[in-house]
This record gives C-alpha cells, sequence and structure tokens, in this order.
C-alpha cells in the first residue's frame, strides 16, 4: 500500500492489496516513495561531504532515518523510467525510449557525467529537460555567419549538440525547428532555409518518417548561397530556433479530437474535457530558444 500499483506493476514487484493512495493520485506523476521507498524501506544517497560513516538512524531525522545508497547518483538508477527494457518494441530497430542506451554510448559516460549532474545539479528536485529554454540553451552552441564573396554570399547557421549527454533531442515527442530568414533592404521578410531536429514518427508509433537527431558533439548546418544581386538588396538575417517540446502529443491529441464524435457517449462527459485541456497544454508549450541577427 506505500507506494503506486501503477509503478509496482510497472517493475513487475506484483500487485498489492488494498492500497493506501487516495483513488485518482495513480498517474500525478514522479512522487517521493517513486524513487526513495523499496517495499517498506526509506532510501537516498550519502551526504554530499563522502562521509560514508554517518548514522541515520535517528529520531531528528525526516523519516527515523533512511538507508544510504550509491546508485541515487549513478545514470543507472535512471534506467527504470528512461530506457526500453531489451525485449520492447522498435522501431527501425530504435527503443522509443534509449536516453540511457544514448548516454551510455557518448563521451559523457566515459567522462563519468552522470544524468543526475545535469538534471538534479547540488541535488535539487527539479528534472529540467526540452521545456526548459534555459536548461536547453545551456547544451546547445549556435552560430551565424555571413560570408561575402565574389559571386555574392554565404549564409552558414550553425546548432551544436554540445552540451547534452543523450541525442538532441532524445524522444520521438519533441521538435526542434531551425529557421533562416532574410529580410531585403525594401523590407520583404522570406524564409530561406529550414531543417527539424527530432524524430518523428507515425501517430501508432509504427514507421519512422525521418531521425534527424543530434548526437553529442554533433552540428545541424543550413548553408545558403546568395548571388551577388541578392547580396546587394540584404539588410538583416534572422538565424531562429524554435523548440516544441510536445510536438508528438499534440498531433495525438489533435487526432483524437478529431473524432471525438465516435466516442462512446457515457465517456463524453469525462473524458473530452481532459482531452481538450491536454490539447491546448500540448499546444502552448512551443517556445522561441534562440534568435541570432546578423545586419548588414
Amino acid at each position: 500500500p506505500e507506494t503506486k500499483n501503477v509503478l509496482l506493476s510497472r517493475l513487475g514487484w506484483g500487485e498489492v492489496s488494498a492500497p493506501a493512495w487516495k483513488s485518482g493520485s495513480e498517474e500525478n506523476g514522479v512522487q517521493c516513495a517513486s524513487c526513495h521507498l523499496r517495499k517498506g524501506k526509506v532510501y537516498g544517497p550519502f551526504p554530499k561531504d563522502g562521509n560514508k560513516d554517518k548514522i541515520f538512524q535517528n529520531s531528528n531525522i525526516p523519516h527515523q532515518g533512511f538507508i544510504p545508497q550509491k546508485e541515487f547518483e549513478e545514470s543507472e538508477f535512471c534506467k527504470n523510467c528512461h530506457q526500453s527494457p531489451e525485449t520492447a518494441k522498435q522501431v527501425n530497430g530504435k527503443f522509443l525510449m534509449d536516453t540511457y542506451g544514448q548516454w551510455r554510448r557518448s563521451e559523457f559516460a566515459r567522462s563519468n557525467v552522470q544524468c543526475q549532474n545535469c538534471h538534479m545539479p547540488d541535488r535539487k528536485h527539479e528534472w529540467k529537460g526540452i521545456s526548459d529554454g534555459e536548461m536547453v540553451k545551456r547544451g546547445v552552441q549556435t552560430s551565424l555567419q555571413v560570408i561575402p564573396k565574389e559571386e555574392g554570399a554565404e549564409i552558414i547557421s550553425e546548432l551544436k549538440n554540445s552540451g547534452v549527454g543523450h541525442t538532441f533531442p532524445s524522444y520521438s515527442v519533441p521538435k526542434v525547428y531551425l529557421e533562416v530568414w532574410i529580410e531585403s533592404i525594401s523590407g520583404q521578410k522570406r524564409k530561406i532555409s529550414e531543417k527539424t531536429l527530432g524524430w518523428m514518427l507515425d501517430l501508432e508509433l509504427q514507421k519512422e518518417i525521418f531521425d534527424t537527431r543530434l548526437s553529442p558533439g554533433e552540428s545541424a548546418l543550413l548553408r545558403v548561397n546568395l548571388s551577388k544581386e541578392e547580396f546587394s538588396k540584404l539588410k538583416r538575417v534572422e538565424f531562429i530556433v524554435t523548440v516544441d517540446p510536445k510536438e508528438y502529443y499534440k498531433r495525438m491529441f489533435q487526432d483524437n479530437w478529431n473524432y471525438k464524435d465516435t466516442f462512446k457517449e457515457d465517456t463524453k462527459p469525462w473524458v473530452l474535457p481532459y482531452l481538450k485541456k491536454a490539447l491546448e497544454e500540448a499546444n502552448s508549450a512551443k517556445y522561441e530558444l534562440i534568435r541570432l541577427d546578423w545586419k548588414k
């Protein structure tokens, strides 16, 4: 009764009888017990000072003490929730969740940089990721160059996965859009190049449409050549990076909403309000990450 039926079942620990959790709380996200409670015992990390001889059983300590485990500061601790099992479904030879595997194959693993170093700095329980712009900015580098040449000019825009310990983005849900726009001296604006970063799958998660994710250290380049005439009329160049953290969910929720009239009548009163809210939240999640500007 101490932890969610859903979690117990997912980890293969079987069902519990008479769960004490309030009804409806099963899918409210990560709770304390999800990580710190195992079969009636409370676990946590060793102290920051590295002293492994401290006594944790003390009436003044929360929960009357806990059992320290080194695993709390290792990437493998995150594996159960962020890595598909070896027997799981694959699309085009790739696991739907492979964040741990991507990290394991990267230089970050070889350099002993753990998931917690970035997603739980100083042990903060924030778990920031693709939805947090400042977090994403720390993981990428961008640049915009306009290089004059005899025959005109070349525009080079780059986004590099410089500090993300897995592919950017990791899952099939987010997409990152790169766009290059130019403005002429007459004020006309037009997009001259674009690229989408992400793993695009169909709604049924059966077919890969494209995979343009960046591995750690890899870059996406947008190169465009302008003629002499085009360059002579050029006033400004912009490189815009936009993040859509819930792109797949938007498509999925919208598809469900399109077929809402086919739902069973007795389910509509409670399904449709939640579906509408989910669609609105997914649609509002998109944000501009970076805008680089060059003026002549």
